[in-house]
């Protein structure tokens, strides 16, 4: 008979020492464990024949089920409780037979458990009036590290964590990390000392996985438990950005939109010295160094074969002779229909040949559509672009008035929004904003749905300049009924509030100057084709479209037109992408640095250095000046249209051009 009793034992102190470090288990199937340690045991040597074995008994298999398939991690290797030196035969081959099959079997899960103990040390049974002792394995205490009243929710929020892990490891690129702590270095990035040990952690981890074969990297992710959540925090978020080919700016705003307060504004350039050097190597090799000069252009740079018109004032200023100007080459027929629809194609072709002079009707909704066209600072720089000329164009990308400010501060929606819905108050009552959808849905505080997006002074006041602002990305067509509610009154002066309704660019302001005592009816909006068309006021409720103030220029008033031009792409014998049609506007004066150089105008050699060309883009703006050539400009991708009024010798007509 073979002695069991010091087998048990070595597995007994494995365990206690494999204890002391974080454990793992292996396999789907704990039962199979019970199975292979059976069939593990040489012939002859395992009498299971009998009713009542030291090897297979209730004990012993708890034991196996719940024990047998713990691991730990030592050093990068798997370890495990049947990896023990002096078991006498036949258990030194069973307990080699169950280490070679354990370690053949994955990792699946933590060690956790709620039950204190496996298995029993000994167990007494009264047989023929004769007390037998048996022997089995046996756990001892459960360390306490490993132990949990729900080890399911421990080993499942593992899991988790691990998965988040390997795939940061995985997806985030290297580069990405690096240029993040380079930001951190140069401190360009706002908070970003606070994050430079989470960043160096991962970093470190990632290179020591990178060098793994890929049993050893499915090891470490289970091994390694600092910095699992990192792929999912705001840091972590900015290297997925960069790792994906977000622009640098791009990036490092959304991060800091996450932790930066409302206020803040970086000071900070968006560059790091391996960045510089990384694009000068680029730009010297390319002989890119001048072309990357940009300046707003000026009327004196254009030649004259490249307007459609005009205007007499303007024509002094232009480059080149004045014969071959498209003034009075054509006789067209004289349109006597006031505030008529026509196509850009008529106009150019019918209109344009007999105009002396036009005024625009700039809108609110044309608040994107303000461009200004680039040129090289040096006149023999090296071409960057598709086409065969060095100038190219910048829409306006940003809108400013004082609600929507708000709005924007509090972080409110309001860029990539089609319709906003904004109200506004003065003092530190409890105000809410109420939207019905045209199909009956009900959007305000209890019901949010992701469009209610700002809702302030819940609770208590805590500004006088408190917004609520409700965006929707999408917009179905039909009538929004927009209320305001006094919910809590706290103060008795400063009240009243105003509603700020954006669609397609345009804003109008509804003011309501008595206190509110409950629901106020703001207006009625209809919606047709995803624009509003009409708003029409509640009792009491007054204002309407507001003038606003852009480049040097009012909006909602009549600018006159110095030129007509496309865009540089289709100058010459160009005709490179979608055409734009650039009305340059008198007066009209860009007073924001504009980027010269956008990835889509490059050329194709151009391409690999995308993300180098990026960065320098920004960093290389053009400077605002008092000379340049800004105004509306229309796309041939978009649907669109525009109010002019044009006099000439025969014609004095308001037309509405349609694009």
């Amino acid at each position: 008979m073979y002695d069991f009793k010091p087998f048990s034992k070595l597995i007994n102190q494995r365990f206690v020492e494999l204890s002391k470090h974080e454990l793992y288990v292996v396999g789907d199937d704990n039962r199979a464990f019970e199975a292979q340690y059976l069939a593990a045991f040489p012939e002859g040597t395992n009498p299971i024949y009998k009713s009542v074995t030291e090897h297979d008994c209730s004990c012993c298999k708890q034991f196996i089920r719940n024990i047998g398939n713990v691991v730990a991690i030592l050093d990068g290797k798997v370890e495990t409780v049947w990896d023990i030196v002096g078991a006498e035969y036949p258990y030194d081959i069973v307990a080699a037979n169950l280490n070679e099959f354990v370690k053949s079997l994955p990792i699946t899960n933590l060690f956790r458990s709620q039950e204190p103990s496996y298995g029993a040390e000994q167990t007494k049974q009264l047989v023929d009036g004769q007390v037998l002792n048996w022997n089995h394995f046996h756990s001892g205490k459960i360390a306490a590290r490993h132990m949990s009243t729900t080890p399911d929710a421990i080993t499942g929020k593992f899991r988790t964590d691990r998965g988040v892990f390997k795939r940061g490891l995985d997806e985030l690129q290297p580069s990405a990390v690096q240029e993040v702590l380079d930001l951190i270095a140069a401190k360009s990035l706002y908070r970003g000392e606070e994050n430079l040990h989470a960043v160096k952690e991962f970093q470190k981890s990632q290179q020591a996985y990178s060098k793994l074969d890929a049993a050893g990297k499915d090891l470490f992710t289970w091994a390694v438990t600092t910095g699992t959540h990192f792929r999912n925090t705001a840091i972590g978020t900015l290297v997925q950005d960069l790792s994906e080919g977000k622009p640098v700016e791009a990036a490092v705003g959304s991060f800091e939109a996450k932790v930066a307060p409302t206020n803040y504004k970086r000071t900070t350039a968006l560059i790091t010295p391996r960045m510089i050097e990384d694009a000068m190597k680029v730009i010297n090799s390319e002989g890119l160094e001048t072309a990357l000069e940009r300046r707003f252009a000026k009327l004196s740079d254009v030649t004259v074969n490249n307007v459609l018109w005009v205007d007499n004032v303007a024509k002094s200023k232009m480059k080149g002779g004045l014969e071959s100007l498209l003034l009075g080459a054509v006789k067209a027929p004289v349109l006597d229909k006031t505030g008529e629809d026509i196509s850009i194609t008529d106009f150019m072709t019918k209109v344009l040949p007999v105009a002396e002079s036009i005024d625009m009707l700039v809108k609110g909704a044309h608040m994107n559509n303000f461009m200004s066209i680039t040129a090289p600072v040096h006149a023999d720089a090296a071409n960057l672009f598709k086409w065969d000329n060095n100038f190219a164009w910048s829409y306006n990308g940003n809108i400013t008035d004082s609600i929507k400010e708000r709005v924007k501060t509090a972080g409110g929606n309001v860029t990539s929004a089609k319709l906003r819905v904004s109200l506004a108050w003065f003092n530190h009552d409890d105000l809410d904003i109420h939207v019905y959808e045209p199909n009956g849905n009900h959007i305000y505080f209890g019901n949010r749905e992701g469009k209610l997006d700002v809702d302030m002074h819940v609770g208590r006041g805590t500004t006088r300049t408190p917004v609520e602002n409700v965006s929707w990305k999408s917009v179905q067509d039909g009538v929004y009924q927009v209320k305001a509610n006094q919910y809590n009154q706290r103060e008795s002066t400063c009240v009243g509030c105003v509603v700020e309704v954006e669609s397609n660019g345009a804003l109008t302001q509804l003011t309501y100057a008595p206190t509110l005592k409950g629901p106020v009816h703001i207006a009625d909006l209809t919606v047709q084709n995803g624009v509003v068309l009409k708003i029409e006021p509640g009792p009491g409720v007054t204002g309407g479209g507001i003038s606003q103030d852009k480049w040097g220029l009012k909006t909602e008033t009549l600018v006159k037109v110095d030129t007509l031009m496309y865009s540089p792409s289709f100058w010459d014998d160009n005709a490179v992408g979608n055409k734009h049609w650039f009305f340059i506007l008198n007066g009209c004066k860009n007073d924001e640095p504009t980027r010269g150089i956008y990835n889509e105008f490059l050329k194709s050699d151009l391409d690999k250095h995308r993300k180098v060309l990026e960065v320098l883009g920004d960093k290389t703006k053009c400077v605002p000046t008092d000379d340049q050539l800004s105004g509306l400009g229309f796309s041939s991708t978009k649907q669109d249209s525009v109010t002019v009024v044009v006099k000439g010798a025969k014609l004095h007509k308001t037309f509405n051009i349609k694009f």
